[in-house]
Parts: structure tokens; sequence; C-alpha cells
């Protein structure tokens, strides 16, 4: 028997205003506990940029910095809306949906986030 793996992305396109000009852009809602992304300016990585991530009662939940390929991965976090403070880049609204962590076939969905050119923010979702 042979198994396949199926990619489903979700992906916004640049935006080339200053700050991503629909709001709808600047969030995105994922599963998991994990917040896993990374950070593009300019087209290149945002190398050892400082984070900074925010419960929904403006609490911070996590400190860190991207590596050297501008990514990074926040984990064991609760259901909530977060923002996430990006220096040099901005800010972005990142909800943690559990609706969202299993599919109705039963597979689980590996979800990351993209941080984009002027505040947008793009998504996706990987099923195996």
């Amino acid at each position: 028997m042979r198994s396949f793996g199926i990619t489903l992305v979700f992906f916004t396109s640049l935006c080339y205003a200053s700050h991503c000009p629909d709001p709808n852009l600047r969030q995105a809602v994922i599963g998991g506990d994990t917040i896993n992304g990374s950070v593009i300016l300019q087209k290149k990585p945002l190398k050892f940029a400082q984070l900074r991530l925010y419960s929904s009662a403006g609490k911070t939940a996590w400190v860190g910095v991207t590596d050297k390929g501008g990514s990074f991965r926040i984990t064991n976090l609760p259901p909530d809306t977060y923002r996430l403070d990006v220096r040099g880049w901005g800010s972005a609204t990142i909800r943690l949906n559990p609706g969202l962590n299993k599919l109705s076939n039963g597979q689980i969905p590996a979800y990351s986030v993209q941080l984009m050119e002027n505040e947008c923010v793009g998504t996706t979702a990987v099923v195996n």
C-alpha cells in the first residue's frame, strides 16, 4: 500500500503600500498550539529580529528573536488571539483556533505564517 501527502497552501499576495492595505491580510487564523513563522523584508529574511507576543489580555506571552533564516517557533500556547510585534517589521494578529486542529478526514494540518513586506501576513497549511 502506498501513502501520499497532500499540501494545501493558502497564501496571500504581497502588498505594495506602506502598510498592508487590507486589514484581513494583517492577521492569520491557524490551528494547533504552535506558531511557526518567518519574516521577510525587502525579499530577504529578517535575521535576529526581536519578537514579542502578547495575549488578548495584553500580557506578554513570549519574547524571542528570529534565527539567521528569519524563522521563529513559539510552542505550547493556549487558544487565544495574540498580537505579535516584530522589531523592524511591524505587528500582526494571530488567532489560534482549536476548531482547525483536525480535518474532517482525521488528518492534522501543520500551519505556518509568513510575515511579508508591508505588514502583510500569509498562512500555509500542510497536510500529509
